[in-house]
């Protein structure tokens, strides 16, 4: 049995006659070798940096954060983001097999203002680590709640107290956090330029709050190595990256337009998040690179089994046959609990006695996944062996790949995310930025009135 496992099967996804999903006689190898040397050919150019990733030494960053912690008594650290700057190391902490050594770790994203309030009640703040991340350092939910929280720090521990406590993650050059980062005297991390948010969990961005959590990085990054090479080695047909795009892209192409990711196993939960943004932002493209509008793109949806087989698979099984539900499975899920033989328990469930609860997940998992094929509706599988942080660095960097080899295949930039900016732009004018205000203003006022009914007499 090998230590770690990270499996792609996709024999569920050849569905039956008349139906929507992939022909037996499948094959796209001409066009996806293309794509895959395109973007070997980025990488080797040195436009793709979150490939070489894998190989960095983490020496470095870890003596500087451990000079960092030298002599204090830090217990905390809140790490403030949203998007491509935490929801890759939330992932990647949640799914940790066993308990962490490292710093009690607790993430902000959103603007609520009740749950940012109920997080400032949990901080020790002379015990904490903040660990501020934005690229640009103008994101308006990474840098307004970072500013409430620091000047609460001003005010209990004084302002060089305050800013010895701060990291900052953010470009090495440009934008707002740098400069303000230097005049303070904050840690500064860089964020690689060549690698863009949704793709920098392998950077500082993931790796500072990762290592200062005690989370194992170095196996992390040895199975993203793992993967990076498998893919950049082997032959299209035997190649998991490269099929697993082409497989949603022909998806796609037969009706196909929705990716379900269903987890099974709490904590790979928050990796389908990750796996959410990667695709949507990557993959969701008005044009192509002719600059022709093609509207693209795959909707991934987010599921836990066994939750939503009782809320969502009535849908998957006998509605719009237009998703493709991808299992996330784990082989080993926790200690062996078994249901015990004690009197009282129907006998309508007696089978159940002496099965572990791995063992009634494994079922319900096979159950559901056999029903929708026989329903005719294609399914795949991952399977890690434990989640272990090997498993989970292939998982990452097998995702990323494909998310790459897939825009290939659309022919789009998978790389950008021009429909994000707009909304940021108006949010920014209608807060008072001056030089956006008109902007804002235009897009907002209305001649006419809403029309709303209440729910309420």
């Amino acid at each position: 049995m090998t230590p770690h496992q990270l499996d792609y099967d996709f024999s569920g996804l050849f569905t039956p006659p008349n139906t929507p999903g992939l022909d037996t006689g499948f094959c796209m190898d001409a066009e996806l070798e293309q794509a895959r040397r395109a973007i070997v050919a980025a990488h080797d150019e040195g436009s793709l940096g979150f490939m070489g990733l894998v190989d960095q030494q983490l020496d470095g960053l870890r003596q500087r954060l451990d000079a960092l912690c030298e002599g204090k008594n830090f217990t905390q650290q809140v790490v403030i983001g949203i998007g491509g700057s935490s929801l890759g190391s939330l992932a990647i902490l949640e799914s940790a097999t066993g308990p962490l050594k490292g710093l009690e770790t607790f993430f902000s994203e959103n603007i609520d203002a009740h749950s940012f309030a109920q997080l400032l009640g949990k901080l020790r703040l002379a015990q904490t680590l903040v660990v501020v991340i934005t690229k640009s350092g103008t994101t308006i939910e990474t840098m307004s709640k970072f500013w409430i929280l620091y000047d609460r720090m001003i005010e209990e521990l004084g302002e060089q107290a305050a800013s010895a406590q701060v990291i900052a993650i953010t470009d090495p050059e440009r934008g707002a956090l740098r400069p303000l980062g230097m005049a303070r005297g904050f840690e500064l991390f860089e964020v690689p330029p060549n690698v863009g948010g949704r793709f920098s969990v392998l950077t500082s961005v993931g790796l500072v709050p990762l290592v200062l959590a005690g989370f194992d990085v170095e196996g992390l990054l040895e199975g993203g190595r793992a993967a990076r090479d498998h893919f950049l080695a082997s032959p299209v047909g035997s190649n998991s990256c490269a099929l697993m795009a082409a497989h949603q892209v022909a998806l796609m192409r037969a009706g196909i337009s929705q990716v379900v990711m269903m987890a099974y196993c709490d904590r790979v939960l928050p990796l389908v998040d990750w796996f959410r943004q990667l695709w949507a932002e990557s993959l969701g493209k008005r044009v192509d690179r002719q600059g022709r509008v093609v509207h693209t793109g795959i909707t991934p949806i987010k599921a836990l089994g066994v939750i939503d087989q009782h809320s969502q698979v009535q849908l998957y099984a006998q509605g719009p046959n237009d998703k493709h539900i991808c299992f996330l499975e784990v082989e080993q899920v926790g200690p062996p609990l078994r249901v015990p033989a004690r009197e009282g328990f129907p006998e309508a469930l007696g089978h159940l006695v002496g099965k572990t609860l791995d063992e009634l997940l494994e079922a319900e998992l096979q159950g559901t996944r056999s029903a929708l094929q026989a329903a005719g509706r294609p399914v795949s599988r991952f399977r890690m062996r434990s989640g272990s942080a090997f498993e989970v660095g292939g998982f990452i960097m097998g995702w990323e790949l494909a998310t790459a080899v897939a825009g290939e295949l659309l022919d789009i930039d998978a790389f950008d995310q021009p429909g994000v900016e707009l909304g940021k732009k108006i949010a920014h004018g209608l807060l008072g930025r001056a030089d956006l205000r008109e902007l804002a203003a235009s897009y907002t006022q209305s001649s006419s009135e809403p029309e709303m009914v209440s729910l309420f007499c």
